[in-house]
């Protein structure tokens, strides 16, 4: 069994903005490391970090019961993660910020006019996703959000509340497995994404040998 543990754990944003995703809910118990638990087993050969926060974050707290059950039984991984607060160095450290709802969303913006183009919800991404031109691939994490903001013309506005995934706490066992699988759903469509648009960081040249 493997554990995911917190990328950046200190919340200081030092790592390389092209290759980092950061996934943003409330309190950062419940949906966000979840989804910050699923996206990293999935793209962990992909030289990327993936980290959460919440707006209103309950720092220090561990996830829920019900997160680390649920990315249990998918994945077979423990979600070793502590609440931290969202702020303006860890947005402008990462390439993407994918949030859970739209009020998320206008909160990140709020916070960091110029990250504008890098933020959507989990399921917006998604949604743009396919119009993203074909054939094309990205450096990094940040000019294929560059590339995904371009498409929200042509995919169109969502109906209400389509782009969101409503928080579970506090309800029931029903409400919490239909947010999680469809937090499931959309991580797993964004590992895609990512898998097939970026292209690999270039490697270390090889040393002469002497």
């Amino acid at each position: 069994m493997t554990s995911i543990r917190p990328a950046d754990p200190a919340g200081t944003g030092e790592h390389d903005r092209s290759r980092s995703v950061l996934v943003v809910c409330t309190a950062n118990i419940c949906r966000s490391p979840l989804a910050e638990g699923l996206l990293q087993v999935q793209v962990d050969d992909l030289d990327l970090t993936v980290g959460s926060a919440g707006t209103r974050a309950l720092v220090g707290h561990p996830p829920i019961p019900e997160s680390v059950d649920y990315l249990r039984r998918r994945t077979g991984s423990t979600l070793m993660h502590r609440g931290r607060q969202m702020t303006s160095q860890l947005i402008l450290g990462s390439g993407v910020v994918l949030t859970m709802t739209e009020r998320q969303r206008a909160e990140v913006v709020r916070l960091v006019p110029g990250a504008l183009r890098r933020v959507f919800t989990l399921r917006q991404f998604v949604r743009l996703a396919p119009h993203l031109p074909e054939g094309t691939s990205y450096q990094g994490v940040d000019e294929l959000a560059e590339a995904a903001a371009r498409c929200r013309a042509l995919a169109g506005p969502p109906e209400p509340g389509d782009d969101d995934i409503v928080d579970p706490y506090g309800g029931s066992p029903e409400m919490y497995e239909h947010s999680f699988a469809l937090i499931a759903r959309a991580t797993s469509r964004v590992a895609d994404v990512l898998r097939s648009r970026l292209r690999c960081p270039a490697a270390e040249p090889t040393p002469p040998a002497r």
